[in-house]
């Protein structure tokens, strides 16, 4: 009898082993779809799209070792009832040593059902887990698309869900930080920022980016100073891994980091920025019109006007081809504006009042209308521009309170 004990211990480690082989694969390759790191968007969507298959995959892996241990308790099962027939004949052969084999045989069942709990357990939390990454990426891929749709409300609420499911994926923390920037909440933006910046060079340009916000808005020189450094050299940094990193909007970093030399004042350090970002987006109209707005400021106004015409040219190609890029239109507004058609950018800004963008980006649009305002000399245009900017403030007034109202 001892040689059916070691028979039938040896087929219970040989079936140990055969269903817990899958389990490691499988856990590895959960633990790859946690942690993306893309460098471009492309290629965030498709690490989620992977992360969707392999979550399917976990979840086979799971049931078909469930299926596995199952079978070998059955098997233990069926054992223990043949030993209890065995067991019928105790009287006959001898009642201690049967009573031996009983225990021995107990114990062997006890043990199986303890590590069938366990697996079950087990294989419960990687189908969860599976469940889980599934519906981080997914979410990813829907935050990604809304915001390319430039619905970056909803965008915010599906990357959100999924910072709650994988708080720790920088894919993730990268596009929500950088909604979290359009959104003025930069502390928040900086902590998400701070976490994916190692990952890949946009998220490290966006931390730059958030930075230098809390820098304008800092009171003290000293810490806007230092600020205004840091940003500085993210911004640098990421551009030298990637030179052609853009943000979430699809703007040139090297149009950010201009943005906030204009504000410290270095001229020529922004436009040598803005003329950069111009090369490595040569159909955005972005840079172009920050460049004649440099233009302007150094009073080079043929200059100024020429850079905003071609501006006008690829912003209204732009919003031909997606009537909801307010950027692009803004852009439009603006250059029709600082070339005296004024007519034509009041036709522009009534498309926006139906669906406006938010009033953080709207602000951020009307200060370029007001310094093209006090760049004119002559009172009758600077009155026409008054009246555009009259109909921005109210705008963003309203767009403020549906803010209020929806927070």
């Amino acid at each position: 009898m001892r040689h059916v004990i070691v028979w039938m211990s040896l087929c219970v480690l040989m079936i140990l082993m055969l269903s817990a082989a899958p389990l490691p694969t499988a856990l590895a390759q959960d633990g790859a779809t946690a942690t993306p790191t893309p460098l471009m968007p492309e290629a965030i969507l498709k690490r989620a799209e992977e992360a969707l298959q392999r979550a399917d995959e976990i979840a086979q892996a799971s049931d078909r070792a469930l299926e596995t241990v199952s079978r070998m308790l059955s098997f233990l099962e069926t054992v223990g009832a043949i030993f209890g027939f065995i067991l019928a004949l105790a009287t006959t052969v001898g009642v201690g040593f049967f009573f031996y084999i009983q225990r021995r045989a107990n114990k062997a069942l006890n043990e199986a059902e303890q590590l069938r709990n366990q697996a079950e357990t087990t294989l419960s939390d990687i189908r969860s887990q599976g469940e889980l990454a599934a519906r981080a990426a997914m979410l990813l891929q829907v935050g990604a698309q809304q915001i390319r749709a430039h619905n970056n409300n909803a965008a915010f609420q599906a990357l959100s869900e999924a910072h709650k499911i994988d708080p720790n994926n920088p894919a993730v923390n990268y596009y929500l930080g950088e909604l979290y920037s359009e959104r003025r909440d930069l502390d928040r933006a900086v902590e998400l920022l701070q976490a994916s910046a190692k990952d890949f060079p946009p998220a490290e340009a966006a931390l730059g980016f958030a930075l230098s916000l809390k820098a304008r808005d800092e009171q003290d020189s000293n810490k806007r100073n230092r600020l205004y450094a840091q940003a500085e050299q993210h911004f640098l940094s990421a551009l030298e891994r990637d030179p052609e990193a853009r943000d979430i909007n699809g703007a040139s970093f090297y149009g950010v980091l201009g943005g906030m030399y204009r504000r410290q004042g270095r001229l020529d350090d922004a436009i040598r920025a803005y003329s950069q970002a111009a090369k490595v987006t040569p159909h955005s109209s972005y840079p172009l019109n920050n460049l004649a707005m440099l233009y302007l400021m150094q009073e080079k106004h043929n200059e100024a006007q020429e850079t905003f015409k071609r501006s006008k040219t690829i912003a209204s190609r732009a919003v031909d081809g997606d009537p909801f890029d307010y950027w692009a239109r803004f852009d439009l507004i603006t250059a029709h504006v600082a070339l005296g058609e004024y007519s034509d950018a009041q036709k522009q800004l009534d498309f926006l009042l139906d669906s406006p963008p938010q009033s953080n980006v709207l602000k951020s649009f009307m200060s370029g209308l007001e310094f093209i305002q006090q760049a004119v000399r002559d009172e009758a245009k600077r009155a026409q521009i008054g009246q555009i900017i009259a109909c921005v403030q109210a705008l963003i007034a309203k767009q403020e309170q549906a803010e209020q109202a929806s927070a």
